[in-house]
């Protein structure tokens, strides 16, 4: 008998949709189905099982899960709650949970059954010109096409009508197939063929043969019998290399000695040749008194079994990656599993090395920079049991891990943490924490700069305070210097952009061959470019923002869509020959620095850490151990590198510019300042027998952000900043929600938020509507942003509810009179966005 079922959709809207299951259909809930969906077919959820029956239910087309669901019963609750609290559907937020391969999807290609004669192709153009265009791109390729192909050579968001109207007439034909599935990936492998496995006799005649006439391959057959026996599995090939060469074993495969097969790949990564571990287990060295009490607090929270958070606030160089180390330890011996969140890929390499070096196999790493396979790969693993700690930015929250005793958020203020697009826009901490509760875990956060939220939880008794005010090791914190760049410039003491006060320290430690970390955080070359005599500056055609000038390829950037253009060779609005670089990227301090360096005599390798230079895959890793030993002197980069490095030989930090984000129209923006200057810092000095120096190049020496980080003092700033935010009601007296709206057309878009904004229910007191407003980058990607910023009181709201209502108001009257496809609207729950 049939059975009906909900399931949840991967599309933008807020509800489920009931299909029929057949009786041969083995479905539960969190099983992947293939369903219908219009004219597509999607990979939906099972979410809900024997619902009411629906007439016009379609059936299932395909079930992919006949043995275990993918999503394991705590993910349906936590993605079910993140759509809840951030507004989206089950279904986006069901998505982020599962890999892309885990998810095929419908995929359209458009081919030509004909074409126009000439007078109907000179007709088309007359009367419908995007149907001819498009008709022309069509005739040029000779095979299907994608429709998402078609757009962007066309460069337009929505061809649906002119596809419609060429397939009535006959000219074209639309495909529909199901892409994107994908099975574990296999590798060969090898074992003793089925009559020398069950026959020792056999076995020994063999033997005994090729003892005489190939020892080699004898040799090899043992060993292979061996592991066979042992392990019961086949062995693989890559495996048998190493016990006999190729031609050994395709002697023994030749004479039917040895099976080959294909099996599965190891779920196992193959660990990194250059490992940025420290050579101890560091699971053996012993604590502090700070750290054992930390340790003993969330192991007696671990043996009580109940879901608690503590913030773990540790100065830099504190140890609480080692307090880490003994809390999962605790998790694993009680045979659950940890789950370790850090705020951004690169902050993975290091900290993979350390926990694999402390506990072994079964340390899984889970990002999206890993290829479609290796995270296919990891993904089966983890659901099916081998990992014991998974690690990875703000998606491995979904890792499907079962039995899990504790979340690890490390450097927990991190805005990484918060996803911005596409939905669902949730905050991996906050979403983390829920995790915790749902399996009855311990989360613990971490962060020598926590953020303001954070702090006024613990103050508040929502989470559990735990504390390390000094360095491990009997290590002490760098000391800082400022250094006032205006006042050197009238001295006549800046190179460039750099005091000599800077220049000479780094000059120092070059000289004895110690580590020189220097943050600058903006890549490229230069900001923009800029002609001297009428002062043009080239923008990007599609963004309201001045190209970045990247000089080793010399090309104009645009950060935020990406599109590169050519450096002109003149000024296009008053023909002067030359274009100025204005301000400085990590390339230009890189070359700045070079120079200096060279005039000064000095000979050193400098690296640079940016989201440019580590793009290729393992580039990174390779950056940081050349680092680490010594093979260069110098790294410059981002803020990538002002978090988690732990490389002994830095002595030296450097800040070019602390006032960079500083007044960016950002309420966190002083905040975002002293966390990253801290943090930095705290890269100095981490062996006691090495100590550390900061210097900060700054021209707002007295600014309350820069003064708090100089002296390590938190407490200042936090109650600085705490009482400013409660004047102007923001986080975390506030949750704050942007609402955006965008399209190609401005008034429109401006008509749209007027009437979100005026349907936006008035006259409750715990929430404050503002706007529209215009935010301040006005055009992305070719289209007018306008924005509504909604605040809702948490003394008067603790759990948003009237919030979410009141959103939920406004859109729902909103979509009925102006729900449209050429205006996009977006809600940001808790945004982390600069205005």
């Amino acid at each position: 008998m049939d059975r009906f079922v909900n399931v949840a959709v991967p599309l933008p809207m807020r509800k489920l949709f009931t299909y029929r299951a057949s009786s041969d259909h083995a479905v539960e809930r969190g099983s992947r189905v293939i369903v219908p969906f219009g004219n597509k077919f999607y990979t939906g959820i099972v979410v809900e099982l024997d619902v009411p029956p629906h007439p016009d239910a379609k059936p299932i087309a395909e079930v992919l899960d006949e043995q275990k669901p993918a999503i394991p019963p705590v993910l349906l609750d936590l993605t079910r709650w993140i759509a809840d609290y951030y507004l989206c559907s089950w279904g986006e937020a069901l998505a982020a949970a599962l890999p892309r391969p885990l998810a095929p999807q419908s995929v359209v290609r458009v081919r030509i059954r004909r074409m126009p004669s000439e007078q109907e192709q000179r007709a088309m153009e007359r009367r419908a010109p995007k149907r001819a265009r498009l008709l022309t791109l069509l005739a040029s390729h000779r095979s299907p096409v994608t429709i998402a192909h078609v757009e962007r050579q066309l460069e337009a968001e929505s061809i649906t009508a002119q596809l419609e109207a060429l397939e009535q007439a006959g000219y074209i034909e639309l495909l529909t197939s199901i892409e994107g599935a994908q099975s574990p990936p296999v590798e060969r492998a090898v074992q003793l063929s089925d009559e020398l496995a069950s026959s020792a006799q056999a076995f020994q005649r063999v033997l005994e043969e090729l003892e005489r006439r190939a020892p080699k391959q004898a040799q090899a057959l043992v060993a292979i019998a061996q592991h066979t026996t042992e392990v019961r599995a086949p062995l693989r090939w890559k495996d048998a290399q190493r016990l006999a060469s190729d031609g050994v074993l395709r002697a023994l495969v030749a004479r039917g000695y040895l099976v080959q097969s294909m099996i599965e790949r190891s779920s196992h990564p193959e660990p990194p040749v250059e490992s940025l571990a420290p050579e101890h287990n560091e699971r053996e060295l012993p604590l502090t008194d700070e750290q054992t009490h930390a340790v003993e607090r969330i192991r007696q929270a671990l043996e009580d079994g109940k879901p608690k958070t503590f913030l773990l606030h540790g100065v830099t160089g504190s140890g609480k990656t080692l307090v880490y180390i003994h809390a999962i330890a605790t998790a694993l011996e009680q045979g659950r599993t940890a789950l370790v969140l850090v705020p951004e890929i690169s902050l993975t390499p290091q900290l993979i090395d350390r926990f694999h070096r402390a506990f072994g196999e079964g340390v899984i790493a889970f990002h999206s920079r890993m290829s479609a396979t290796e995270r296919y790969t990891a993904w089966r693993a983890i659901r099916n049991g081998d990992a014991r700690v998974v690690l990875g930015p703000r998606s491995a929250l979904f890792a499907p891990l079962e039995r899990v005793g504790i979340i690890i958020v490390d450097e927990e203020h991190d805005p990484s943490y918060k996803q911005e697009s596409p939905a669902p826009r949730y905050h991996g901490r906050d979403a983390a924490v829920v995790r915790a509760h749902l399996e009855h875990a311990v989360a613990v956060l971490g962060s020598a700069t926590p953020s303001l939220e954070s702090m006024y939880n613990a103050g508040t008794g929502r989470y559990h305070l735990l504390e390390l005010a000094r360095r491990a090791d009997g290590a002490l914190l760098p000391t800082i210097r400022l250094v006032h760049v205006i006042e050197e410039r009238k001295r006549g003491a800046m190179h460039g952009r750099f005091s000599r006060i800077l220049l000479e320290a780094i000059i120092e430690r070059v000289a004895k061959r110690e580590g020189v970390i220097l943050l600058h955080n903006r890549r490229g070359f230069a900001p923009r470019l800029e002609c001297p005599e009428c002062g043009y500056v080239p923008h990007c055609s599609t963004c309201s923002v001045a190209l970045t000038y990247h000089k080793r390829t010399n090309q104009l950037r645009c950060h935020y869509c990406g599109r590169s253009y050519p450096v002109p060779d003149h000024c296009p609005q008053c023909g002067n020959p030359t274009l100025e670089a204005i301000g400085a990227g990590t390339q230009r301090i890189e070359d700045e620095l070079d120079a200096l360096l060279k005039q000064n005599g000095v000979s050193a390798v400098i690296a640079r850490v940016d989201s440019d230079s580590t793009s290729p895959k393992g580039s990174l890793r390779k950056l940081l151990h050349d680092f680490a030993s010594g093979r260069s002197d110098i790294i410059i980069g981002t803020q990538m590198i002002a978090k988690g490095l732990d490389i002994g030989r830095v002595t030296l930090v450097g800040v070019i510019n602390a006032d960079m984000q500083l007044y960016v129209p950002d309420f966190r923006a002083a905040e975002r300042t002293f966390q990253l200057l801290t943090q930095v810092a705290g890269r100095a000095g981490r062996r006691s027998d090495r100590p550390g120096e900061v210097i900060i190049q700054t021209a707002h020496p007295d600014h309350t952000a820069i003064r708090c980080a100089a002296m390590y003092r938190y407490d200042l700033f936090y109650n600085d900043e705490l009482q400013e935010r409660r004047e102007a009601h923001y986080p975390p007296f506030s949750r704050v929600v942007l609402v955006e709206f965008s399209g190609t057309d401005a008034a429109l878009v401006e008509q749209h938020a007027q009437a979100f904004a005026h349907y936006m229910p008035r006259g409750i007191e715990a929430i404050t509507p503002l706007g529209p407003a215009r935010p301040s980058i006005e055009r992305l990607e070719s289209k007018y942003r306008r924005i509504v910023l909604v605040k809702g009181d948490r003394q008067l709201d603790p759990n948003g509810v009237e919030l979410r209502r009141a959103l939920l108001t406004a859109w729902s009257a909103y979509t009925q009179r102006y729900a449209s496809s050429s205006v996009r609207v977006t809600i940001d729950v808790d945004t982390q966005s600069s205005l």
